[in-house]
């Protein structure tokens, strides 16, 4: 690979300047994205089969929350169902699922009907709950693609990734997001933590505001709002493809803005001439071992953590500016 563009290559002609870069070769081929998820109340990613359970960053435990930028949502609630029951942390592919609410996918392997709206799988009482409430077989959630706060391009994890938002926690989302609208914020124009709400059993989503994105990072969300990887995200449905699981490296999660490691692109080189014969080693005299350097975190353009009085200020001073609103 690193030799496929020899160096002094040579100008491009004349005839190809000004042409469009297409992306034809690229079309169609995808690396996949990464898909947050939660078994209990422990987040986790998932990318290419592998998990990785998100940590606290002094190990004591797994986070209750994290901190992201929601960058997009889909205009459409999406459906899964299970013939047997979801079982929590389960990788299987569901029987039926929509990603548009309206039809069932096409890589649904059980449709149960040709429209959601018709599906008794989707009408209330088709299922009991545990507490021997009246729900829904078919469950409904949100499809939000979200970056983290810390390390928006998220390279470790390939970008944007997808986290669904569960029936419980639609209301709080859509509440979240016309109080931050009605105080002046898109929802994508500030950090958001998601923790599991402490007063139930069963994971349920709070949204509360961080800070405003600087200027920086809006320029980096603005710009993956319109990426093709988070039209994908909230489109398609090949996530829901049984993937085998590996097990997964206890790798550093780039969630809450831990420092991140750049990774520095393969050089471009040409073929080189065989090397000369090595002389004959000569006795030197040990080199002194070199000094300590140290440790440097790796710039972010956010604060690598936030401060819990100056995220309490802020969101106390929203609901101030939303009380006059509303008074």
């Amino acid at each position: 690979m690193n030799a496929l563009v020899p160096q002094n290559f040579g100008p491009i002609s004349t005839r190809f300047q000004g042409a469009a870069m297409e992306d034809d070769l690229s079309a169609g081929v995808q690396t996949g994205f990464g898909i947050i998820g939660y078994k209990g109340k422990v987040w986790s990613i998932r990318k290419s089969g592998a998990e990785t359970p998100l940590m606290r960053e002094d190990g004591d435990g797994p986070r209750n929350s994290i901190e992201v930028v929601l960058l997009k949502a889909s205009a459409h609630v999406s459906k899964i169902w299970y013939k047997d029951g979801y079982v929590e942390g389960s990788t299987a592919a569901p029987d039926c699922f929509s990603t548009n609410g309206v039809t069932p996918d096409a890589g649904s392997k059980n449709k149960q009907a040709n429209a959601c709206a018709l599906c008794p799988m989707n009408q209330w009482g088709s299922r009991i709950t545990p507490a021997g409430k009246q729900g829904k077989a078919c469950s409904d959630s949100k499809r939000v693609a979200v970056a983290p706060l810390g390390d928006i391009k998220n390279e470790a994890f390939g970008g944007p990734m997808l986290l669904r938002v569960p029936a419980a926690s639609l209301k709080d989302l859509a509440a979240y997001g016309q109080k931050m609208q009605a105080l002046g914020y898109q929802y994508y124009a500030i950090g958001t933590r998601i923790a599991f709400d402490p007063a139930e059993a069963y994971p349920k989503f709070t949204f509360g505001a961080i800070r405003p994105l600087s200027d920086a990072e809006a320029d980096l969300v603005l710009e993956l709002r319109g990426s093709h990887q988070v039209t994908t995200i909230l489109a398609e449905g090949s996530e829901n493809a049984a993937q085998p699981v590996s097990q997964a490296a206890q790798i550093a999660s780039a969630f809450e803005q831990p420092p991140v490691q750049p990774v520095a692109a393969p050089a471009i080189q040409a073929p080189q001439p065989a090397p000369a014969p090595a002389p004959a080693p000569v006795q030197a005299a040990p080199a002194p071992a070199p000094a300590p350097q140290p440790v440097v975190a790796a710039p972010t353009t956010a604060p690598a953590t936030t401060a819990p009085a100056a995220q309490s200020s802020f969101e106390d001073s929203l609901d101030a500016q939303l009380d006059q609103l509303l008074g």
